[in-house]
């Protein structure tokens, strides 16, 4: 590991001047994929500024808002009975991070910063309409969370800006979502695909009012899937209307081919993984 500073600042401010004066420099949360980066593939980081002693980064409210700070940890996403009673789908995706050692250091800001393709927490919240709520030299301001990836480790944080927490309404009535993805090991593994869908029925209770698909590990960034919500909305949940959102999730990815899997096999899983998750939100919806 090369040699590096190290500081520990109590507030966000202090954090961002930090980040802003110091080039390179990095924001230091569990540390679960930045200090495996730095001890295993020599990354330069001249300055880890920890988040550990930033208090407010560490809060999680469920009252009316799913309001998750930076620092709060994957598994007391995963192990929350509020977080599971209001939003199940982030715990389906928190619950998948790592093991249960990692959880219990991983962080929902890491796990987004990282900017992976594989992020199993942040479908599902892009999926509830979250935004990411940014602190900087200049201020605070807030953007749609999926349109914090700009591509594989790459955000829309600029110098000196700190993710600050992730925000998801509570879903409306009627509404049920989950997430799945496919590995070839069940734990300590990340997503050859991964899906989630958050619906909302209409108030016959069969039909699909509204529809958010997301994508993760088939393109650069997580996306959404136009065509396969489309193909839910309006309809009710048939096998019809499951086989063609599936085919509208293939359409819409931008898989590669690597030594995981292939383009064709990923966008073969997403139409099987559509369907099952969908399914899945639809049980959730109509409160079964």
């Amino acid at each position: 590991m090369r040699r590096f500073d190290y500081a520990a600042p109590t507030t966000v401010q202090e954090a961002c001047q930090l980040l802003a004066s110091n080039p390179g420099a990095r924001p230091l949360a569990g540390g679960t994929d930045l200090l495996i980066q730095m001890k295993e593939r020599g990354r330069n980081v001249p300055l880890l500024v920890s988040l550990r002693r930033v208090g407010e980064l560490a809060a999680m409210s469920t009252n009316g808002v799913l309001d998750l700070g930076a620092m709060v940890k994957c598994g007391d996403v995963a192990w929350s009975a509020d977080v599971k009673k209001g939003w199940p789908m982030v715990v389906d995706g928190a619950d998948l991070v790592g093991s249960v050692q990692i959880r219990n250091k991983a962080t929902i800001g890491g796990n987004a910063c990282n900017a992976a393709p594989s992020a199993d927490v942040v479908p599902s919240l892009i999926a509830l309409d979250a935004r990411a709520h940014i602190a900087g030299p200049s201020g605070t301001r807030e953007i749609p969370l999926l349109e914090f990836f700009k591509g594989p480790g790459q955000t829309a944080l600029a110098q000196g800006e700190l993710l600050t927490r992730i925000s998801a309404p509570r879903p409306a009535a009627g509404s049920g979502g989950a997430y799945l993805r496919h590995v070839p090991r069940r734990e300590m593994d990340i997503a050859v695909v991964g899906v989630a869908v958050n619906l909302q029925l209409d108030s016959d209770g069969r039909t699909v009012k509204d529809a958010r698909v997301v994508l993760a590990s088939v393109a650069p960034t997580p996306i959404r899937s136009a065509a396969a919500e489309r193909a839910l909305i309006g309809q009710p949940l048939n096998d019809a209307t499951l086989a063609a959102a599936g085919e509208g999730a293939a359409a819409d990815a931008r898989p590669i081919s690597d030594v995981r899997a292939s383009a064709d096999y990923r966008r073969e899983l997403l139409k099987v993984y559509t369907r099952r998750v969908a399914q899945i939100a639809y049980q959730r919806a109509r409160g079964s």
